[in-house]
């Protein structure tokens, strides 16, 4: 005899149950069965336990770290929206400046000499505008002082005024004066906006300060003094009646002043908004981190899921080897007791199996004339329009041809209607349109409804506006048995075909559908398995035969994501005729 194989505790139980040679000597083992099914109910218990960590880790996940993440990020995106708001205001107020320094770079020699002819006696409004402007671009002489020290001395300033203007570079000095020697003497462009402007400045609320800067030009925050000035503020109206080249040098002045004012408030707005954005975006950081260290920790458990689930499996199959190895020697036992054993009773030999004729089973094709013939065919309508034949001569060019198609291979071609759409039009524009060519080909070609099928596909193919005849592939039976209410009927057509009102399979359903099975298992294809039912019948019945279907074929050893199955109720039947041929099931390969 060979050397005896090593046995697993569940199975050494077994053998110790029923009093084996092999336990000669020793007391009985039957308890150690027992244990062992104990250590089985804890490792379903465990298993258990990691699934219930599982569910709760992506609980977890789903429900507080993701929101948590786009939260962040929504945060952080909104930040750098307002940076980039705050920034284009910026630009927005040196363009402002430069447009008024470049119309004053515009003057000619003529304007400039028309100015330098009106210093010995000028208009109140041009020598104030030129005074504004020397306090301006001379601002270096007030650095660091209070607004109460800035004022233009017309005795000893209003010379040096007209030094600036008689000198050659001036438009130049206007061109390449820099606004921000301006944040250095701050008093000067708040003593002209005072003095010169009428403006004052605006004090700011909380409502301005959390409102988002505008994205056209910003608006100062100066308003017109609500008490009269000394001297009436300067328009650039006035300036301009006076003196056309002073009502340019106006512009550049209040360009200048709000551009210094609004560019300190949006600079002071833009740092708290840089700090807020940096604070979303290590939140949005830290939450990626927590987000994917969740992922990782959800991978562990799955693979030790994957790992306790094997091991269960594994247990339950020697608890399997274990019971039958009991019963076995049992059996054994009682046969060498000393007691002669009953004879056993006869069984009645079963009825012989119904012998049936041999089953072919083919996947159907088409020729390659056919399928480019089809490809051709392309159904066209107008933007949101599913009318068919409705005065389109594309149209009635196509629809005829497919008709001509489908009668030219009766029988054998089937046809999957797809429905196209393109973005922005109505929903179910798409299935509107393969059902509107379906019941043109039914109703007025006369093609067979069984031979079509309808399919919504949206605009996801970028097709455009337009219905697709596809050959449908089917696994068909080229020959094979008939349930008797069929074979009476002495029709060629070959199937998987049911009882009146029932969705249970017969055996000669049972036998072409084992046959399926081997050709689905060695083409590793999809299917879809679509249950019909005769006019006569509860709808509901096709996907009760369809679900039926998937079943058997699951118990064949098919798998179960091969399988599809799809309720198409009594669109499609075979024959007007002969309800038996529309109570089926067929399998179309996808």
């Amino acid at each position: 005899m060979s050397a005896a194989k090593p046995r697993s505790p569940l199975a050494s139980a077994g053998r110790s149950l029923a009093g084996s040679p092999a336990a000669s000597g020793q007391q009985s083992k039957g308890p150690l069965l027992r244990e062992e099914r104990v250590v089985l109910v804890d490792a379903t218990g465990g298993l258990n336990l990691v699934r219930e960590q599982l569910a709760e880790a992506e609980t977890h996940l789903n429900t507080k770290l993701r929101p948590c993440l786009k939260d962040a990020a929504l945060a952080t995106a909104a930040s750098r929206r307002k940076i980039e708001e705050l920034e284009q205001a910026l630009e927005i107020l040196c363009r402002a400046c430069t447009q008024a320094a470049e119309e004053v770079g515009r003057l000619t020699k003529k304007q400039l000499a028309e100015i330098r002819q009106m210093l010995r006696s000028p208009p109140e409004a041009v020598k104030r505008t030129l005074a504004a402007t020397w306090l301006l671009i001379n601002s270096c002489r007030f650095k660091g002082k209070p607004v109460s020290a800035v004022r233009f001395d017309e005795t000893a300033d209003w010379p040096r005024c007209q030094r600036m203007l008689a000198d050659d570079g001036f438009t130049s000095s206007i061109l390449s004066f820099d606004p921000t020697c301006l944040e250095e003497a701050p008093a000067v462009p708040l003593h002209v906006a005072s003095q010169y402007l009428g403006l004052l400045g605006e004090p700011k609320t909380k409502a301005t300060e959390s409102n988002a800067m505008p994205r056209g030009r910003p608006s100062a925050i100066l308003r017109r003094a609500p008490t009269a000035a000394v001297k009436p503020p300067l328009e650039v109206s006035s300036v301009t009646r006076a003196s056309e080249p002073c009502g340019s040098l106006l512009r550049w002045v209040q360009e200048l002043v709000m551009e210094h004012v609004e560019r300190t408030r949006i600079q002071a707005a833009l740092q708290a908004y840089v700090a807020e954005a940096q604070d979303a975006e290590a939140k949005e950081a830290a939450a990626e981190a927590d987000v994917a260290e969740a992922e990782a920790a959800l991978q562990l458990l799955r693979a030790g899921l994957a790992e306790q689930e094997a091991a269960l499996e594994k247990l339950n199959q020697e608890k399997a080897a274990a019971e039958q190895a009991a019963r076995d020697l049992k059996v054994l036992e009682s046969l060498m007791s000393q007691q002669p054993a009953p004879e056993p009773k006869r069984k009645p030999q079963p009825a012989p199996e119904k012998q049936f004729e041999k089953i072919e089973v083919d996947m159907s094709g088409t020729l390659a004339v056919v399928e480019q013939s089809l490809a051709r065919s392309v159904v066209p309508f107008e933007r949101g329009s599913s009318a068919v034949l409705d005065g389109d001569a594309r149209q009635a060019l196509v629809l005829p041809k497919i008709a001509e198609i489908l009668k030219e291979h009766r029988g054998r071609l089937k046809v999957e209607l797809e429905g196209h759409c393109q973005e922005g039009e109505p929903e179910g524009t798409d299935l509107e349109r393969s059902l509107a060519v379906y019941q043109w080909l039914v109703q007025v070609a006369g093609c067979a409804p069984g031979l079509l099928r309808l399919k919504p596909c949206g605009s996801s193919a970028g097709l455009g506006c337009c219905s697709v005849p596809v050959p449908i592939q089917e696994l068909v039976v080229r020959s094979g048995p008939l349930p008797p209410e069929q074979e009476q009927l002495g029709s060629k057509h070959r199937g998987l075909f049911f009882a009146e009102a029932s969705a249970d399979l017969q055996p000669e359903t049972i036998a072409v559908l084992e046959v399926m099975a081997k050709s689905i298992l060695e083409d590793d294809c999809t299917v879809r398995i679509e249950g019909h039912a005769a006019s006569n019948e509860d709808e509901a019945i096709a996907g009760q035969r369809a679900t039926k279907t998937r079943d058997a074929l699951r118990n064949l050893g098919v798998n179960r994501s091969k399988l599809r199955p799809q309720s198409c109720k009594s669109f499609h039947p075979l024959s007007r005729s002969h309800m038996a041929f529309n109570r089926r099931v067929e399998l179309h390969v996808l």
